[in-house]
C-alpha cells in the first residue's frame, strides 16, 4: 500500500481537479470538498447516491484523483482523521438523514450515528426531548460525551493515579506545559494544584520560550504534560529535557499518542465527538479526578493552603461573594 500520509490529500486533489471535472463527477467532489471525512463513514455507493451521480462516475473520480480505488482515498482520510484534522472530523447531515437504520461501515471513533429510538434506548437516552428528530444531533453529542467519560474512566488504572498522586506529593516543584489547546487544559490543571501546594507553574511564561523554564527542572521536580492531539512535535523534547534533569513525568494524552512518547506515567483521555471538533470533557474530569484524589490524600495540607488562600481574597477584597 503506498504511504498516503505523505501524498496531496484528498482536498488538495479536489481543487486541483474540480474546474476539468465532468458534471457526474463533479456533484460528488463538491460534496466531498463540503464533508472529506465522509468517506470514512460511508461506501461509495452511498456517496454517489447523496451526490445524485453513479457509482461508475464514482470510481472514475477516484481513479483521476491518483487512488488506486475508493479505498486508498478511504485510508487517506481515516489517517487525517486519527491525527484529529478537524476538516476530515465533519460529516454531511444529507448523507446522515439518507442513511439513517442503516448499517454503514464507520468503524471511526468519531463517526456520527443517526440515532434511532432504539439507539437512544441503549444509550440511556430515550427521553422525549432528546429523541425528538429536532434533537438527535443533541442526543448524539451527549451520547459520545457519556461514551468518552465511561470508557476514560473505567481505562484509568487506579494504581497509576495513586502513583501520580504520591509524585505530585513529593515533588519539590511542579511544572505544567502543554500547546495549542491543550495549553488550555494544562492552565487549568497548574491552577487546580496551585490551590492545593506550593511551587506549581505553567509553562512557558509569558515573553519566554520554553528554555528559560526548563532550565530550572531538576531531580526531585515533575513536569505535567498535556497533549492531546493535534500535537506540534515538541513534547518529546520536553520529555527528554525533562528526564535528562531527573525529574519525574506525566504524559495526560489520548489513545491516539504513540507510545514512543515516553513518560513515568501516562494517563490517557478519550477525544471522539459528533462534530468536527475534539470533546475535551473526559480530560477535564480526570484533572479533577487527580487534584481530588491528591487533595484527600492531603487534606490537612490542602485545607490549610485553601484557609490562607481565602484570607488573601478577603484581605485583598478580590471576590464579590456572588
Amino acid at each position: 500500500m503506498n504511504d498516503t500520509t505523505k501524498s496531496p490529500s484528498l482536498e488538495a486533489r479536489l481543487r486541483a481537479h474540480q474546474q476539468q471535472l465532468p458534471p457526474a463527477e463533479r456533484r460528488l467532489a463538491e460534496l466531498l470538498l463540503n464533508f472529506p471525512g465522509d468517506i470514512s463513514r460511508y461506501g461509495a455507493g452511498e456517496l454517489a447516491d447523496a451526490a445524485g451521480t453513479s457509482r461508475a462516475a464514482a470510481s472514475r473520480l477516484f481513479r483521476r484523483l491518483g487512488y488506486r480505488d475508493f479505498n486508498e482515498a478511504r485510508q487517506q482520510v481515516r489517517d487525517a482523521q486519527r491525527w484529529g484534522s478537524p476538516l476530515y472530523l465533519s460529516s454531511s447531515g444529507a448523507v446522515l438523514r439518507e442513511t439513517a437504520g442503516q448499517t454503514g461501515d464507520v468503524g471511526q471513533e468519531h463517526a456520527t450515528a443517526a440515532l434511532t429510538q432504539a439507539d437512544l434506548a441503549q444509550a440511556g437516552l430515550a427521553q422525549p426531548d432528546l429523541a425528538q428528530p429536532d434533537n438527535v444531533e443533541l442526543a448524539a453529542h451527549l451520547a459520545q460525551e457519556q461514551d468518552n467519560l465511561a470508557r476514560s474512566l473505567t481505562e484509568l488504572d487506579t494504581g497509576a493515579l495513586s502513583a501520580v498522586v504520591t509524585g505530585l506529593s513529593a515533588a519539590h516543584r511542579i511544572h505544567v506545559v502543554g500547546f495549542r489547546n491543550s495549553q488550555m487544559l494544562a492552565s487549568l490543571f497548574q491552577r487546580q494544584l496551585q490551590l492545593l501546594r506550593a511551587d506549581v507553574q505553567l509553562l512557558p511564561k509569558a515573553g519566554q520560550t520554553l528554555g528559560e523554564d526548563l532550565v530550572d527542572i531538576g531531580e526531585g521536580d515533575m513536569l505535567i504534560l498535556v497533549a492531546l492531539r493535534r500535537r506540534t512535535g515538541m513534547e518529546q523534547a520536553v520529555l527528554t529535557a525533562c528526564h535528562q534533569k531527573g525529574a519525574k513525568s506525566l504524559l495526560v494524552t489520548d489513545p491516539s499518542c504513540p507510545m514512543s512518547l515516553t513518560s513515568t506515567w501516562r494517563i490517557e483521555a478519550r477525544v471522539a465527538s459528533s462534530s468536527p471538533f475534539d470533546s475535551y470533557t473526559s480530560c477535564l474530569s480526570l484533572i479533577q479526578a487527580i487534584c481530588t484524589t491528591y487533595y484527600r490524600e492531603n487534606m490537612g495540607a490542602c485545607q490549610e493552603r485553601l484557609r490562607r488562600v481565602e484570607d488573601l481574597h478577603e484581605d485583598l477584597s478580590e471576590l464579590t461573594g456572588y
